[in-house]
């Protein structure tokens, strides 16, 4: 009798005690997937910001997490030139080295493999300071790009909104939903030369000859990364190795 009082207490306390480790574990589970959820906000709101605020396209693949955060605390404490300098900076320390590396990778891909000489020039120009040449000479090798993404068949479409639109469509993550804003509502929007104000960084402004305050180091920096933005995109099409992957 003694005995079977003892297995009785120990099967009692061992039930309590699993029934409260199974409420500890469902505890622990809330508090972490709240924490995701909220890490994930906050990530949301860094590439947001870094895109819409800024024009910088593209930065999930050179900015870690902490990273945007970091500017983005940057931006809300001192504001937006304080942002994009420190974003500037990022990219041209060491000689520009993360630009060369950044164009160097593009060279896996057969279109811009072919106009090296270019984006050399390019890469060059930038850290001479001559953004006059930098941001016209790497503007079309977007629509380039682009059109071998989308194929032959694009009748009088624009390929590179085109190629956002599809990204936008298919890839729920904000910086695909937010890259496709910057690229309709600024850099490829149309608007009346003749009455509307440029966009900060726009292509028909710039290449039609209608806008001659576009050459800055920030613009430049934003052209390099929307090149690669879609140079990861005709990779991600060839189910290749993204570029440049995440530090």
């Amino acid at each position: 009798m003694l005995l079977n009082l003892h297995e009785k207490d120990v099967a009692q306390t061992t039930a309590e005690w699993m029934t409260q480790l199974q409420q500890d574990l469902e505890e622990s589970s809330r508090e972490f997937a709240a924490a995701m959820a909220e890490y994930e906000k906050q990530q949301d709101e860094a590439f947001k910001i870094l895109a819409c605020h800024g024009g910088w396209l593209g930065m999930e693949r050179h900015f870690t997490s902490s990273q945007a955060q970091l500017v983005v605390q940057l931006y809300k404490t001192e504001g937006d030139a304080a942002m994009n300098d420190a974003i500037a900076n990022y990219f041209n320390t060491n000689h520009c080295a993360r630009l060369s590396e950044m164009t160097d990778a593009w060279s896996s891909i057969p279109y811009l493999r072919d106009r090296q000489a270019i984006i050399r020039d390019a890469v060059s120009a930038h850290h001479e300071g001559h953004f006059t040449l930098t941001v016209p000479a790497l503007l079309p090798l977007v629509d380039g790009v682009s059109a071998e993404i989308v194929g032959i068949a694009v009748g009088n479409r624009n390929v590179v909104k085109a190629v956002a639109r599809d990204w936008k469509q298919r890839e729920a993550e904000v910086w695909a939903q937010v890259f496709a804003d910057v690229v309709e509502d600024v850099i490829y929007k149309r608007y009346d030369f003749r009455n509307d104000p440029a966009p900060y960084l726009n292509r028909h402004g710039i290449l039609h000859g209608r806008v001659s305050d576009y050459a800055d180091k920030l613009n430049s920096i934003r052209v390099f990364l929307l090149v690669d933005a879609i140079a990861y995109l005709w990779l991600e099409k060839q189910q290749q190795t993204p570029l440049s992957a995440s530090p």
